[in-house]
């Protein structure tokens, strides 16, 4: 039988986890999901492989040969380019699921928060939100009412007067655009040197190709659908979304929330992500340790110890609420 909707994402085993939870959120809000999901993959073990399928019958799919020649060919001119370069773009095989009315694809360091059902059921082309670039576009129409000077912006993935961009963690794809002559249009790009040499060193990949060959045709949502808290300041003012608005939280950037961190750290480099790292892990006790019942009963009783000891007591530091 063919299944119109298809939820895709890419994985790696240093992302396995984090996988493991995009799928356990997606399905907890998305109950009504019978269609495909899609996992493209470089290499997997196969203990994480039947770690992400028990949660549901996951189609693992490698990349084509094509996309490994053309990134062998971009190696031999700029051998500099990062070493995950082969995992990075395993998101534009998202294109050859042509057998789909809709896909939607969602970076695998990200968790669902909301259903998503109206992301299927949207009949426009391509739908993402935008990405840092496309919010300081934005803001500096905000900030030229105000007394700060404008920010200070380069030219999106290398192309000028191109300010309507998306970020790739993000995309819901209808079959306009799942087709053979658009994975290949997208691939062709992976050989354009001067591309990379100009702005592909910076460390986009996907994102830049796929934003160049889809320039103006793609509808833009807001930070709802991808909430990035690499740059939520820009999502809650430009946007007016908090992160109790959002359907899917993306931790693009260097901050993954599976992996420890000093916490001291944390508070003075990104004091911001605590909260999200915290909203994860809860999902992430919740996926893995939920049916343990002596995690069950160790939370109860902290809960019912904090509860009787400090539930009742008042901070001694309290002060009113300012601007």
């Amino acid at each position: 039988m063919n299944r119109p909707y298809c939820l895709a994402t890419v994985t790696c085993d240093n992302f396995a986890t984090g996988t493991e939870i995009l799928l356990y959120s997606f399905l907890k809000y998305n109950a009504w999901f019978n269609g495909d999901i899609v996992i493209f993959i470089d290499k997997l073990s196969s203990s994480n492989q039947t770690k992400l399928s028990a949660h549901y019958p996951v189609k693992f799919i490698k990349r084509t040969n094509q996309v490994e020649q053309a990134i062998t060919r971009l190696r031999a001119h700029l051998p500099q380019l990062r070493s995950d370069l082969h995992l990075r773009l395993l998101s534009i095989e998202t294109l050859r699921l042509a057998q789909y009315q809709k896909v939607v694809f969602l970076d695998s360091d990200g968790m669902c928060c909301k259903d998503m059902h109206d992301v299927f059921l949207n009949t426009t082309e391509f739908v993402a939100a935008r990405d840092g670039f496309a919010y300081e576009h934005q803001a500096n129409k905000l900030l030229e009412k105000s007394d700060y000077p404008l920010l200070q912006i380069p030219n999106s993935y290398g192309q000028s007067n191109f300010t309507n961009t998306f970020n790739s963690g993000f995309m819901a794809i209808n079959n306009t655009y799942l087709n053979k002559i658009h994975y290949e249009g997208v691939v062709k790009l992976i050989d354009d040197i001067a591309l990379w040499r100009d702005f592909g060193l910076k460390g986009f990949t996907d994102q830049m190709l796929l934003n160049i060959y889809f320039k103006d045709k793609v509808t833009l949502v807001d930070g709802r659908y991808n909430f990035m808290p690499f740059i939520e300041q820009y999502i809650h003012t430009l946007d007016k979304v908090t992160v109790l608005d959002a359907k899917f939280i993306h931790f693009a950037g260097l901050i993954k929330p599976w992996f420890n961190y000093n916490e001291q750290e944390i508070l003075e480099l990104a004091p911001h992500y605590l909260k999200y790292i915290q909203l994860w892990r809860d999902i992430w006790k919740e996926c893995t340790l939920a049916d343990d019942p002596q995690f069950a009963a160790r939370s109860i009783t902290q809960q019912y110890h904090w509860t009787e000891q400090h539930g009742a007591s008042k901070p001694v530091s309290i002060h009113k609420l300012s601007v």
